[in-house]
């Protein structure tokens, strides 16, 4: 169970694959330390997340998802766990769901989660994603099945509670007459030197802590995975207020929509040498005219039974 804290809702690193990923300053390093981190397999992670920001090329005309998701672990030589439909898992992926589209010079996370949109089918909840698992591989399926590991994160959202007063009826300071007091011999008079003003805007009325806290966690179980929150009348993820603080119970798809990861994928971040000589970070793919890596998966050809029955 790990601490995260809520200091920007959303400040954060988009990757241009819908894959938020959260940069905080210390971590804007190429060393990622292992005991910073959530699983303490963070290094894992990084690699795994890292090798799916490959650049691709692809075109899929009527290609089956099983074939798709072939051409993507033998361009990125990522670990996956897929879960597939069988009698075990039945509202898994269909491997026979048909995926239709090009795509050019694009991260394989994109590719990955443009061809999970298109093999949605009807009926099953909340549609297909992706998460990184506590070893550090990524798991890609239905969300029901993505929901069968949950994990407890804590976020600590004091600064979105802090109200900042609005003083603007101050008193107002008379300098002219305490010093002409003072000059004629009496010593201010015991007359104080502010006059106006309210007294009492310490006491001014708004929400309670409470009930910005339950703003807050209104915001969050209306814009992301609305319909996995017990709230909702969803199963996958429970969010509860104590103390400043949230505590989130949900799947890793869901943690990563509140507050990215901790970590920069690996192949992804570069540190070179700038003109001057200081020290250079970046954090996205590098982008050229060429294609790196091309991946065009062409339908299966008719078996001999299928080709002769259709000639009939």
């Amino acid at each position: 169970m790990a601490m995260k804290s809520f200091s920007v809702v959303c400040v954060s690193l988009v990757l241009a694959t819908g894959a938020v990923l959260s940069v905080d300053a210390q971590l804007q390093s190429p060393r990622i330390s292992d005991s910073a981190q959530p699983w303490g397999a963070t290094r894992r992670h990084a690699d795994s997340l890292g090798r799916m920001m490959k650049i691709m090329s692809v075109e899929y005309n009527q290609v089956p998802l099983e074939s798709v998701m072939k051409n993507l672990l033998d361009v990125t030589g990522t670990s996956m766990d897929i879960g597939w439909r069988d009698d075990r898992n039945p509202n898994g992926l269909d491997k026979e769901a048909l995926i239709n589209f090009k795509a050019e010079n694009q991260p394989a996370l994109s590719i990955l989660e443009r061809a999970l949109a298109q093999a949605q089918v009807d009926g099953t909840l909340g549609g297909n994603s992706w998460q990184l698992t506590e070893e550090g591989t990524i798991e890609v399926g239905t969300k029901e099945f993505l929901n069968r590991t949950r994990r407890i994160e804590i976020y600590d959202i004091s600064d979105l509670l802090l109200v900042v007063r609005d003083y603007s009826d101050v008193p107002q300071f008379d300098l002219n007459s305490s010093l002409q007091a003072a000059s004629s011999g009496g010593g201010g008079g015991g007359q104080s030197p502010f006059s106006g003003g309210n007294q009492n805007q310490n006491n001014q009325q708004g929400p309670t802590e409470q009930e910005r806290a339950d703003e807050v966690i209104r915001l969050i179980t209306e814009l992301i995975e609305s319909d996995q929150w017990t709230a909702n009348g969803g199963s996958a993820a429970n969010i509860r207020y104590y103390k400043q603080q949230l505590i989130v119970t949900a799947p890793d798809y869901v943690h990563r929509q509140l507050a990215g990861y901790p970590f920069v994928p690996a192949a992804n971040m570069r540190v070179e040498k700038g003109p001057d000589g200081k020290r250079i970070v970046s954090f996205e793919p590098k982008r050229t005219s060429g294609v790196l890596q091309t991946g065009t998966v062409k339908p299966a050809p008719e078996s001999d039974t299928a080709a002769e029955a259709s000639k009939k």
